[in-house]
């Protein structure tokens, strides 16, 4: 057994047995979806996801982060909640709030701080693994609500998030048959990301990751804000929307009703010329 097909077993058996993901994988199918476009070219889809409030709300500034428990340490996960172990230091679970069809979470078993650096080699190694699917990273400042805890996610491909570079945000695009040239190639590029950002543990940085055509391909969306000041305004001009790798790459997440009904291709444009950083 492939570990793709590890993976529908895992989730055959997950959802006949923990109600939770049963319920979020339902409610995944039934979300309200509208799509924005540029052109021919260029397009964003807008998912009304309300289970994501948690994430898109969470705080997590370091004091805030001291103070709760961490929800991806073994000792604090749901008791029903499995996985199957990846490179002998992974643990692949499924995400019972899910934005992407067969969405994981892939956290480390040890509890070390969300930085990508020296671990891109792991996340080709598993999107070698998962042809299907695209693994995704939010790095801390940029989307991840758990940024004490290293975790990749995954979910399957879909078109919007495979997009790359265009005329909305910054996107650095990687391609190499070598998982070795990719890593090196990763490196020179944040080394530069860190002299744009030296007052930053890590540089603000989204990072997509799939095999295609028999390349490796890694997408990289440096950031310059985690978000928008739309998401701190007052509540008549808020928009509660906080920008990860889906994001970036085309997939906005709203989490409340009136901001999928009320945002414009004004807005999009707005946000992200507010939190991505131009590649010079």
């Amino acid at each position: 057994m492939n570990l793709q097909e590890g993976i529908e077993k895992l989730f055959s058996e997950q959802t006949a047995t923990w109600r939770r993901l049963r319920d979020g994988v339902s409610q995944l199918d039934n979300l309200r979806t509208k799509h924005f476009s540029w052109g021919d070219d260029v397009g964003v889809s807008l998912q009304f996801n309300p289970s994501r409030i948690v994430s898109t709300a969470a705080n997590v500034d370091a004091a805030a982060i001291g103070q709760r428990p961490c929800f991806l340490c073994e000792d604090n996960r749901p008791h029903e909640q499995k996985g199957i172990t990846f490179l002998g230091k992974y643990l692949i679970l499924c995400n019972p709030f899910p934005i992407l069809q067969r969405h994981l979470t892939i956290p480390l078993f040890s509890h070390v701080p969300q930085r990508i650096r020296k671990k891109v080699g792991d996340m080709l190694a598993l999107a070698e693994a998962l042809p299907d699917y695209i693994v995704f990273y939010n790095g801390p400042e940029a989307g991840a609500s758990a940024p004490d805890h290293f975790h990749l996610q995954a979910g399957l491909k879909s078109p919007v998030l495979l997009a790359g570079d265009n005329e909305l945000r910054g996107c650095l695009v990687l391609e190499s048959p070598s998982i070795e040239e990719m890593e090196a190639r990763f490196e020179d590029v944040y080394h530069y990301l860190r002299s744009r950002q030296p007052e930053k543990d890590e540089p603000l940085l989204n990072v997509i990751a799939f095999v295609e055509d028999g390349k490796y391909v890694l997408h990289l969306f440096p950031r310059k804000a985690h978000r928008p000041r739309q998401y701190f305004a007052d509540a008549a001009r808020q928009l509660l929307v906080s920008p990860g790798a889906l994001d970036m790459a085309g997939l906005i997440i709203t989490v409340r009703e009136e901001d999928f009904n009320g945002i414009t291709k004004n807005d999009v444009e707005d946000i992200y010329s507010q939190v991505s950083m131009p590649i010079i």
